[in-house]
């Protein structure tokens, strides 16, 4: 275990483990004290001042009742940022769902979608970013790095085209603080049922549908799941929901491309889930509703 003695009070907390899960390159640890548990994040100190926004952010999140993580304690060394915030408990929606695919997670599926919902009312922005130019910088990073691999697969090109003919969907959008990388896997469901929301990831303004890409993982496992979420959040979708969010489906698909390690085998892991994600709007991506909204 790292010294962490630069921790202000660390003495008076049982490091109970270090978390490996998470790519921000921050460590971070889970600590007990007097039988509560809470979460200690360790970084560069250039990272500070992002950090803060994220710690202070919470505090507003807390007086809005969002079941999160509640503020603790914030500061820096020399060359250090670190925070100590509570734990919030529970199972990860990914391993519930994961331990049984038969059953229907519509229900959590929709408390997973008030809860989105009541964080995005909570982090409005009067922010005037220019959403379109951001997401045309993203759509003209991710296809060149598709035709760069030089690879056709399911119905890339017709996406790519939806991408090309629709990017004027993204002029005017919303905006709020979004969570930076809300998906199942932070989500998390305590014993009362009662959703958590964890782990968020910086500190950028942008279009609030925009969050529902990670809804492509859960996806895979519980449709279910994925209705509710988007009825939790809605009750009823807007039509204009469906266009906005085919195309972040399409963006999100041509994004995952870009992680893959080089690889054979890495590489066609990726092409086959980016192919999975599109075939949710059809073979073609044809369909104006996804096949799981049949």
């Amino acid at each position: 275990m790292e010294n962490l003695e630069f921790v202000k009070d660390i003495n008076s907390y049982t490091v109970i483990e270090k978390i490996v899960e998470g790519c921000s390159g921050d460590e971070k640890y889970k600590l007990e004290k007097d039988g509560k548990y809470f979460l200690l994040r360790v970084g560069d100190k250039t990272k500070a001042p992002e950090r803060r926004n994220e710690y202070d952010r919470l505090r507003d999140y807390a007086r809005k009742g969002i079941n999160t993580h509640k503020p603790i304690m914030f500061d820096t060394t020399i060359d250090t940022f670190y925070s100590i915030v509570s734990w919030v408990s529970g199972t990860p929606v990914m391993d519930i769902i994961k331990k049984d695919v038969t059953k229907s997670y519509y229900q959590l599926g929709r408390k997973v979608g008030v809860e989105l919902q009541k964080l995005h009312l909570s982090s409005q922005s009067d922010s005037k970013i220019d959403w379109q130019d951001i997401i045309s910088k993203k759509a003209d990073l991710f296809l060149e790095n598709y035709h760069r691999m030089s690879i056709d697969f399911s119905c890339s090109q017709y996406a790519e085209q939806y991408i090309l003919n629709n990017i004027a969907l993204m002029a005017d959008r919303p905006q709020v603080i979004l969570h930076g990388d809300f998906h199942w896997n932070n989500c998390v469901v305590d014993e009362t049922g009662n959703v958590g929301i964890i782990d968020f990831s910086g500190n950028n303004t942008g279009d609030p549908w925009y969050e529902f890409g990670g809804l492509l993982w859960a996806l895979e496992y519980s449709e279910s799941f994925a209705n509710g979420q988007i009825d939790g959040y809605f009750d009823t979708p807007p039509d204009e929901f469906w266009k906005i969010f085919k195309f972040y489906v399409a963006l999100y698909a041509f994004e995952h491309l870009t992680y893959h390690n080089g690889t054979s085998e890495d590489i066609r892991n990726h092409i086959f889930n980016a192919g999975r994600m599109l075939e949710v709007f059809g073979k073609d991506f044809e369909l104006k509703l996804p096949l799981f909204r049949k």
